[in-house]
This record gives C-alpha cells, sequence and structure tokens, in this order.
C-alpha cells in the first residue's frame, strides 16, 4: 500500500478555509507524519516521521516513531486523508489541537499543541542557514551514509505489545565485553521506553558477535584504495571517518585484515508461546576492517544505529540513514522570499522582537554589509564566493551532502584569518553571513552581537540584536 505523507511543518491556512484569507499566516505544529502500512508498528494508524527542532511538537515531548491514536479525540485508524486534514483544520481559528499519543512507553498520552503562526511567503533563519551552508559546513549540512545491515522482523508481531526486556543467560559469568554490549543495549532500550526486568521480561535480548582475521587477505597494498567510510557517531553527535572498507569495492574481500560481525536478536517468551522462544527481531551487521579499529569501539557506534531500525521498520538487507546537523545565529526574524530584504514577521520574545525589530522593516545593513541585491544577483554572487573561496577548504574533510555535490570541505583553520577578509568583500554579496557570526573565520570580533540597519517607514535606524545559538543534530533511518 502506498504510504500517504502529511507534512504538518508549514501548513497554508488560506489553502484549506477561504475565510482565512485575511488572517494571511501559515501554521504549523512542527512534525510530519505518514499512515503506517507496516503490521509491527501503529497499522491503520499515523506514525510520526520527522520533528522539527524548537517546534511546538518538540518542545511538548513528542517524538519520530510516536503513534498518533486520536486527534482531538477521534480516533485516526484507518481514517482517509481529507477526513485527517479536516479534523486539524475544521477550527481554524482554535489555538489548539489535542493529539492522544502511544508509543512503547505509554499506551494513552494526550498532548495538547499550540499551533506557531507566521506570514506567508517568509523564510526563517533556520532555513537560510541551510540554503547558504558554505559559509559555515562545519556547523550546517546534510549528510547520508548507509550501512549493510541485515534486519528481520516478523510480520505477525505487534511491538507495542511489549514492554519489559531482559538479556539471555547462559548461567555462565558475563565477560567485559558482554557487560559493556548489554550497558549499550540498555541504554537505547531504555530510551525508546522499554524496561528492563530481569523476573518477568516481555523480550529476551540475545547478542552475537564475532572479531577475527579476514583468511582472504592477500597482504598486498592497492595504492588507490584505502579503507574509510563516513558514519555518526552518537556520542560525538558528529560524522565520523572509520577505518572500514567500502563493501562495494572490488578489492575489500582482500584488502582487509580483519572482519567484525555483530547482531542481536528479541525472543518473545510470552505470547506466542510460553514453553519456548520464539524470535521477532534480528539485526546485523558485518564489515571489513583494518587493524586500527577495536571491536568494543564499534560495537559503541553501530549500537545506536542498530537500534534506529526498530521498532518501526521493515526486513532489509541494507539500510540508509540521513543526519542533518544546524547550529546558526537565530535572532527570530522572518524575510520575505521574493527579496530577502523585507521583515516579513518577528517571533514574540526573540532577541531580534526585543531589540525593535517589526514586520515590513526593510533592512539596509546587517553587520554593516549592504542589503543590495535581487534574487539571482545574491544566487550568482554566494556561486562565486564557493568557488572563489575553495582554496581555504581541507582537503582531508572532503564529503559528499545529501544533495549530490561532491566538494564540500570546512574551513582549514590556517587560513581563518584570509577567510575572514574574503567573506567581507561586497562583490560576495555575503550578509547572510552573520548567521555564522560566532565562527572566527567570519566574525574577528570579541562578540556575537548583530548590528541591523532598517527602513521602519519613517526613518533609518540601528538595532543591535544579541542572538541565540541554536543547534540541533537529527538523524533519521530512511
Amino acid at each position: 500500500m502506498e504510504k500517504k505523507l502529511f507534512i504538518l511543518l508549514f501548513f497554508t491556512i488560506f489553502v484549506l478555509n477561504t475565510k482565512s484569507q485575511v488572517y494571511d499566516k501559515n501554521c504549523y505544529f512542527g512534525f510530519t507524519f505518514e499512515v503506517s502500512d507496516n503490521r509491527n508498528w501503529g497499522y491503520g494508524e499515523l506514525i510520526i516521521t520527522d520533528v522539527e527542532s524548537d517546534s511546538p511538537a518538540e518542545k511538548a515531548g513528542i517524538k519520530a516513531g510516536d503513534i498518533i491514536m486520536e486527534i482531538n479525540g477521534k480516533a485516526t485508524y484507518l481514517r482517509d486523508n481529507q477526513t485527517i486534514a479536516k479534523w486539524l483544520f475544521e477550527d481554524m481559528y482554535a489555538p489548539a489541537v489535542t493529539f492522544t499519543i502511544r508509543n512503547m512507553n505509554a499506551y494513552f498520552k494526550e498532548y495538547t499543541l499550540y499551533r506557531k503562526c507566521i506570514a506567508v511567503n517568509s523564510v526563517s533563519e533556520s532555513e537560510l542557514s541551510k540554503i547558504f551552508s558554505f559559509y559555515s559546513l562545519e556547523n550546517t549540512s546534510e549528510r547520508e551514509f548507509s550501512l549493510p545491515l541485515h534486519v528481520e522482523s516478523n510480520k505477525n508481531i505487534d511491538f507495542h505489545d511489549y514492554h519489559t526486556y531482559d538479556f539471555y543467560k547462559d548461567g555462565k559469568p558475563a565477560s567485559a565485553i558482554d557487560s559493556r554490549i548489554m550497558a549499550l543495549l540498555e541504554k537505547e532500550l531504555n530510551a525508546k521506553g522499554l524496561v528492563r526486568d530481569a523476573s518477568d521480561p516481555d523480550i529476551v535480548v540475545q547478542v552475537y558477535y564475532n572479531y577475527g582475521l579476514n583468511t582472504r587477505f592477500s597482504g598486498l597494498n592497492n595504492p588507490n584504495y584505502a579503507p574509510g567510510v563516513w558514519r555518526f557517531d552518537a556520542d560525538k553527535q558528529q560524522m565520523t571517518l572509520l577505518p572500514i572498507f567500502d563493501p562495494e569495492n572490488p578489492y575489500t574481500d582482500k584488502a582487509a585484515q580483519y572482519i567484525a560481525e555483530y547482531g542481536f536478536s528479541f525472543y518473545d517468551r510470552k505470547y506466542i508461546d510460553p514453553l519456548k522462544l520464539t524470535q521477532i527481531w534480528d539485526c546485523n551487521i558485518k564489515d571489513h576492517l583494518s587493524s586500527k579499529y577495536t571491536l568494543e569501539e564499534y560495537m559503541k557506534l553501530h549500537t545506536p544505529l542498530m537500534l534506529k531500525q526498530f521498532p518501526y521498520s521493515v526486513s532489509k538487507i541494507a539500510a540508509r540513514y540521513k543526519v542533518d546537523f544546524n547550529r546558526y545565529n537565530y535572532t527570530g526574524m522572518y524575510f520575505d522570499a521574493d527579496d530577502l530584504t523585507t521583515i516579513k514577521d518577528v517571533d514574540m520574545d526573540s532577541p531580534a522582537y526585543k531589540a525593535g525589530i517589526r514586520p515590513g522593516h526593510i533592512i539596509k545593513k546587517i553587520n554593516n554589509r549592504k542589503f543590495e541585491h535581487t534574487k539571482e544577483s545574491l544566487s550568482e554572487s554566494y556561486k562565486r564566493f564557493i568557488a572563489e573561496t575553495m582554496v581555504f577548504r581541507d582537503q582531508t574533510t572532503r564529503f559528499t551532502n545529501t544533495g549530490g555535490y561532491t566538494e564540500c570541505m570546512f574551513w582549514n583553520a590556517g587560513y581563518y584569518p584570509e577567510i575572514a577578509k574574503e567573506v567581507n568583500k561586497p562583490k560576495y554579496l555575503s550578509h547572510f553571513s552573520y548567521l555564522y557570526d560566532f565562527e572566527k573565520y567570519i566574525n574577528n570580533k570579541p562578540d556575537n552581537r548583530i548590528t541591523v540597519e532598517a527602513w521602519d517607514g519613517m526613518q533609518n535606524r540601528i538595532f543591535s540584536v544579541v542572538p541565540e545559538i541554536r543547534k540541533s543534530v537529527v538523524i533519521k533511518a530512511m
């Protein structure tokens, strides 16, 4: 069955209700969802797939993977798209909607979310930071990577029936590495809402692994082939280049000195057959690697990634992940999408609002950089900036972003003063580099204060804004 995706990040109100045309606002809750056709998790109901940072949904505690059971008390099970849309927006001026959520931690929990509304045709600073990310790829980038995972799931099981777990015991004392693995798994399973219960668990978890020499290793070095794949380190919250060989490369089998295999199986011990354990889920990974990476390090990094596949997943032989990094200066200003010079909206109680900036103000300068551009000139100047400053990038940090651009690189620290000079050259129209003024290669001043010159309809005014640095790292199993 084709999945239907609803986007609640930005809903244009006047499209849904003609009387709201005078309202002229886009309202959102801050999450996306889809109708589940997965028998293991929320079949026929709405599964939250993404939660926007700093949104009403995130602030309320809603998470990706949660199941929406009801909207304002009305059950979502097997409802069509038109009905769901009607429930969400039948009273356009009601400030809030109540969602009933269930997950592995709760069967029935209500969240009342208040809509956040902004002017139509406006662009947020979060969106602008992604548009102009090449000012600071160190802070804003979207990355993808894959894992050679093998996932098997029992199609007849509803994982919401399971609430407790423990680890398989064979009567022998646990080794040091086994204890470490159990601690890793316990942390991740508890975060999903499961509870460890040694006396009467619903699920028994069995771990298996192998780390040994590759018997096909030739001992010959190919100068054109070096190990190295990018994967996400949840502890460090960053992408890490690992000494692992690309499984798609034809040299892998003979070039790798070691092979690491790691996995865990979940067994039902209550609901299917109380007399024996029945496997309900399994996830394992196998990689070829060099001698520079220990088994414990391997397990520490991959355990959180592997458990991203549970409970809302399907059987597969490979898995893709997307990581969205974003750290930028937030002032609360929203710019007109047509010219990016007019302030369309300002968040209440934001740094910009407190400084006196209001909707309708026309920006003349930010940090003394003139706002004199068209959409075309701004785009061309940004492309020129990227091309002409490539010499200041660190080649060792090269990566490919989700857009397929292969020349993504961080700035070379040795060139920070030169980079700051380049950013300030008028030809680059780099006024939106203020989003990263907290970095030395953008701003060599001792503080992060932003100066905004704007026309308020009667006169030019100078505003001093102290921004808030907002940061988010979101990883998603695709």
